[in-house]
């Protein structure tokens, strides 16, 4: 099973969960799928124009207050692991997980994005 760690974070990459510390995350299919993107892309700036393309797959300007709603609730259910969404002011977000963690998986998309 592939799955990308942070800090007790658990996001299985080829199934629709989450856990923290063993526990089930309750997030919706686009926080997850933010969280996958963030994960798949460490400490690189995403725009929210950017992040309404590659997760939400339209490109709508105006409606970057949606990405902004989502984070916030992603940081929520992701408890002390959610201090690692950085917002980059008037650009977007990026995450900045700690040295040594495990952000890619060795049988899936993370690993080959991680490669090229």
């Amino acid at each position: 099973m592939a799955s990308i760690w942070l800090e007790g974070l658990e996001l299985f990459c080829t199934e629709d969960r989450a856990t923290l510390k063993g526990r089930p995350l309750d997030l919706s299919r686009m926080e997850r799928q933010l969280l996958l993107y963030l994960a798949q892309n460490p400490h690189e700036t995403l725009t929210r124009e950017r992040l309404l393309r590659e997760v939400w797959g339209y490109a709508a300007m105006g409606a970057t207050r949606t990405i902004d709603s989502h984070v916030k609730k992603l940081r929520a259910h992701m408890g002390g692991c959610g201090k690692y969404i950085v917002t980059v002011r008037g650009q977007g977000y990026r995450l900045d997980p700690p040295p040594g963690q495990v952000l890619s998986c060795e049988s899936c998309e993370c690993a080959r994005r991680a490669a090229s």
